[in-house]
């Protein structure tokens, strides 16, 4: 009861020393973020969300935009926002108001954060509390917008090339996705995009695994080695595609010259239906075995060798030790090695786009090759929207099926 007084008494010390100067800035702040917020929410249902009420006003902006486009002029005139002269303004503001709607209304909540915590903290908290809002205020701009605007475009006729205002359509993008020619390209692009995720977890967790284990038992060598297998991840993936696109040329290529030297015949790897997609795990391999080597390989440093001396002492070989020792020590570090990756594999593009653009055909069309062809190469940013947003759904529901799964079954206290 006595510690309740005190914290009861300290809070109340905290509030009174809440300055005058504090309290004006939280006016201002609060007058401010008012304004932000209004501002950009009329821009905002102006612009991207193309209110009915407010088309005649978004056309008189987007024709001033046109103009200014065609003689290379900077944008000129003036529009009443309320009719009868009550609220005339530049039109170059409105464009601008339009363009930046999201980022003037996190301005304005900001503002209103700000206004709020001036009222009721003391000036040493609002200190901690500045030094963490630039990356707040950044976080929400670049990570959750995007993710928002991306399903608003999704019910949209948005395309590339048409700089006009876009028009809801509702369900039609999903309608084209699930019932009409879009679902037999998005199974097709899914199944090769689980079969390569599939491939690149197995690599992973294999090929670092074995190679952890012979480094392990390196001591002179181990740094050396270190070094070597972790450099190809410092290396650009478009770099090291091109370098992977002589290496696999079926003409003058190096595997398949290694390969004649024995007899075999190889295939024109990237050009082969049958072979592009087994091309472009050559290059995923030699990229990410390094990278699980070097993880691995911390994990297997940190098992006490109490673990090892205890079990050769009760008569259990080397399988045994590996089987009931490191694996389960590793569990871990495999769990966070098969999520990393899942992801990661799921959203491959670069290597494809470089190296086979998804093709042969469609051998090699994964989901983000696909939506950038959707995209940019077919101009149906609306539906390339919806494809993303249904994507992403997967990937959230796996990554969170995989989570709770190895939360239950993964000791990682040991």
């Amino acid at each position: 009861m006595f510690e309740v007084e005190i914290v009861s008494i300290q809070t109340h010390n905290e509030k009174q020393n809440i300055t005058k100067p504090a309290k004006i800035g939280s006016v201002v702040l609060f007058i401010l973020s008012l304004i932000c917020i209004v501002v950009s929410t009329y821009g905002y249902m102006m612009g991207d969300l193309n209110w009915e009420s407010l088309q005649p006003l978004a056309k008189k902006v987007y024709a001033a935009r046109k103009e200014a486009r065609s003689f290379e002029t900077p944008i000129t005139g003036t529009i009443d926002l309320f009719g009868e002269g009550r609220g005339t303004v530049p039109i170059a503001l409105v464009s601008v108001v339009m363009n930046n709607a999201v980022l003037i209304f996190l301005v304005g909540i900001t503002f209103l954060f700000n206004a709020i915590m001036l009222r009721t903290q003391s000036w040493e908290r609002m200190k901690d509390l500045f030094t963490v809002q630039p990356a707040v205020f950044f976080f929400l701009l670049f990570v959750y917008y995007p993710i928002i605007d991306l399903l608003r475009i999704s019910f949209t006729d948005m395309r590339m090339l048409v700089p006009d205002p876009q028009s809801f359509v509702g369900l039609k993008n999903y309608e084209w996705l699930f019932l009409k020619s879009g679902w037999s390209i998005f199974s097709e692009s899914l199944l090769i995009t689980i079969r390569y995720t599939f491939w690149e977890i197995f690599i992973t967790l294999v090929g670092g695994m074995l190679l952890a284990l012979l480094f392990n038992r390196m001591t002179r060598l181990f740094h050396a080695m270190r070094t070597i297998v972790f450099m190809p991840k410092y290396i650009a993936v478009s770099t090291s595609a091109i370098v992977f696109i002589w290496i696999l040329n079926g003409s003058y290529g190096i595997l398949n010259y290694l390969l004649s030297l024995v007899g075999i015949k190889g295939p024109n790897w990237l050009v082969d239906a049958n072979s592009a997609l087994t091309g472009i795990l050559f290059l995923t391999a030699w990229r990410v075995v390094g990278y699980a080597t070097i993880i691995y390989l911390s994990a297997m440093q940190g098992i006490s060798k109490d673990y090892y001396e205890a079990a050769a002492i009760d008569g259990a070989d080397a399988v045994h030790r590996f089987r009931y020792i490191t694996l389960p020590m590793l569990a871990p570090t495999t769990v966070f090695l098969f999520v990393t990756t899942f992801i990661a594999s799921m959203k491959v593009f670069q290597s494809v786009d470089v190296m086979t653009q998804g093709g042969p055909g469609t051998a090699t069309n994964v989901m983000v090759q696909w939506i950038y062809n959707l995209s940019f190469r077919d101009f149906r940013a609306a539906r390339a929207a919806a494809v993303s947003v249904v994507f992403f759904m997967i990937l959230l529901v796996c990554t969170a099926a995989t989570m709770r799964y190895t939360n239950r079954s993964v000791n990682y206290d040991s």
